[in-house]
């Protein structure tokens, strides 16, 4: 069996790390047999500090964007440069914080404390370069949004794009990739039609709803109501996420 972990808030709880034994338990996944595939938000750059171990499994990056297999990294779609420079007027005109990463190096500008700043390549694998020089945008990511803002600039980007839009709850971000992009897209571009599949968050929604069996992890209570359509909810708890992993062993 295939199995499908989202990282953040499904996996690890602090933005930094995965919990040895919930390491052991992926370890004993595989060791039975299994296929892991990781499906983060994070580029490939920031997901693979997080699974140092499992590096060599096929990875899914930036929703969906970029995949790496075999450890090369390989983008699956870009946003439109005519709708890139939108997404800067827009940047402009409201001020934004943000993070536009490209095929492995990215622009960002943090002006307030964000939970978001400790994940950009913490392991320095990358540079930080200008707005202007990212010229392969794979996903942007607009931060430190209050409510009113956030709603807003999602609905200005779904009436004058085709991109793909997603305001993570309780998190004041937008994150931004090119028409379709999620994680079901690319799972069903790599032809993964079956899989139990792991989530906690919006970004995982299309991809829990094509498993076989979904779980929910619930690190977002505000988003319990998601989770009911999920097979299994399990708390956001190292111990109990280790105890159903090696539960499907």
């Amino acid at each position: 069996m295939k199995y499908i972990f989202d990282v953040d808030g499904t996996l690890s709880f602090d933005g930094e790390t995965i919990a040895p034994v919930i390491n052991s338990a992926i370890d004993d996944l595989i060791a039975a047999g299994n296929e892991v595939i990781f499906a983060s938000a994070r580029p490939i750059r920031d997901l693979l500090p997080m699974i140092p171990t499992f590096t060599n499994q096929k990875l899914i990056g930036a929703n969906g964007a970029m995949i790496s297999i075999d450890q090369k990294v390989r983008v699956i779609s870009k946003i439109d440069l005519e709708y890139y420079d939108f997404l800067k007027e827009l940047i402009n005109e409201f001020q934004l914080d943000y993070i536009v990463d490209g095929s492995w190096n990215y622009s960002s500008r943090i002006t307030q404390e964000s939970f978001i700043e400790k994940m950009i390549d913490p392991k320095n694998l990358a540079k930080q370069v200008a707005l202007e020089e990212i010229v392969e945008p794979i996903k942007t990511i607009f931060v430190n949004l209050d409510n009113s803002l956030q709603e807003k600039l999602m609905t200005l980007i779904k009436e004058k794009t085709t991109l793909n839009p997603i305001g993570l709850a309780g998190e004041g971000t937008v994150d931004i990739t090119s028409q379709n992009i999620n994680k079901a897209y690319t799972l069903d571009y790599l032809q993964v039609d079956k899989f139990i599949a792991f989530g906690n968050d919006r970004n995982d929604l299309e991809m829990l709803g094509e498993a076989q069996q979904s779980v929910w992890i619930n690190s977002k209570p505000s988003l319990l109501n998601f989770g009911k359509k999920a097979d299994v909810i399990c708390e956001a708890n190292s111990e109990k996420v280790a105890q159903l992993i090696k539960s499907f062993i």
